[in-house]
């Protein structure tokens, strides 16, 4: 296969911006699509960085056919042994020289026009531009639409979002040198997976909120492919009570991590970044770190007495959000189950 004699595009732009960062393992079955549409976008990549996690398929020899025809500079390598898919994301974004990481995934496949009006959005201010998706199955059928809460294109504020929210990496494209600001081997744990560090577009969220504003686009860019869902037994009342405690903990660990992340930026930080608002980040996440250790009370207690501890914290405002106040209608849910025994 020859990725550049099936580029059939008429004028032709090169991003001198972009540099796309593709994460693969064992993807044979979907990726040869991928590389086809990133081959054919209408605003071509500045250089597209590989990373291969050790594959044990066909991988490699789909990898070196597009490094030798693709229109565009392909850097290609292989982990030995493999990394996981949080560093070999990030360490292959290291290597990128663009302005901008786009990440992506290998079994999705990219709107022709993704590049572009990404682009589009790449104003003063803005460190991160984030999209909507198309869901499509196993064989590239749509199944319905992935907002990701984005309801119109516009530009969000430094802080906007709650600070354990995030995008989807094939659907973020990040300021290279926000993940410059800070070295991915200091990261703090995954509040999802807190045995390991914190995921390339999860760690690339918070650096972007919160250093500058977050361009939204209204479009489905992408078509993000749905895989077999994982099936959870349920377990019983006992393991649920210790499943919690170690999630709540997961959550103040990487809240800890993330306040002394801003305590550690260097001077100069608000320079390099005019939206950065240093004593706001601060309070934002000292806010946000109060409310997830208060919340671990509840789950040290039983029956009435996480009740009205549950009772004490709602009317001190601990289920409000530290940006802008809103009540966290989920973590209520979360913790009214849980006095309840549900």
């Amino acid at each position: 296969m020859d990725f550049n004699q099936r580029y059939m595009q008429g004028k032709l732009v090169v991003s001198e911006t972009i540099s796309v960062v593709l994460a693969t393992y064992n993807g044979e079955r979907f990726l040869e699509e991928q590389l086809q549409s990133l081959v054919t976008q209408t605003v071509r990549p500045f250089e597209v960085i590989i990373s291969d996690d050790d594959s044990t398929d066909t991988t490699p020899d789909l990898l070196a056919t597009f490094e030798r025809s693709a229109p565009f500079p392909v850097k290609r390598w292989k982990n030995s042994p493999g990394l996981g898919f949080r560093e070999n994301f990030l360490r292959a974004a290291s290597k990128a020289t663009g302005g901008w990481i786009a990440f992506c995934d290998q079994d999705d496949i990219w709107r022709q026009d993704k590049l572009e009006v990404c682009q589009r959005h790449f104003d003063e201010g803005v460190t991160q531009v984030v999209h909507q998706a198309d869901l499509i199955d196993s064989t590239g059928t749509k199944i319905g639409l992935f907002s990701q809460g984005i309801e119109e294109t516009r530009i969000r504020t430094a802080l906007f979002y709650d600070v354990w929210e995030t995008f989807l990496g094939f659907s973020m494209m990040v300021r290279r040198e926000v993940l410059d600001i800070f070295p991915s081997n200091q990261r703090f744990v995954d509040y999802i997976e807190p045995k390991h560090l914190i995921a390339h577009d999860r760690w690339g969220f918070f650096l972007a909120q919160t250093l500058g504003k977050t361009a939204e686009i209204a479009e489905p860019l992408v078509s993000y492919r749905q895989h077999s869902s994982n099936l959870f037994g349920k377990s019983g009342r006992k393991q649920a009570d210790a499943d919690i405690r170690s999630k709540n903990q997961g959550y103040i660990d990487a809240t800890r991590g993330m306040l002394a992340c801003i305590e550690g930026l260097p001077e100069g930080t608000e320079a390099r970044f005019p939206g950065f608002r240093r004593q706001a980040a601060l309070r934002v996440y000292a806010s946000a770190l109060r409310q997830v250790e208060a919340r671990g009370n509840i789950y040290e207690l039983a029956g009435h007495m996480a009740f009205a501890e549950f009772i004490r914290l709602i009317k001190t405002g601990c289920y409000r959000s530290a940006q802008d106040g809103r009540l966290r209608w989920r973590s209520v849910a979360r913790d009214l189950a849980f006095c309840f025994g549900v």
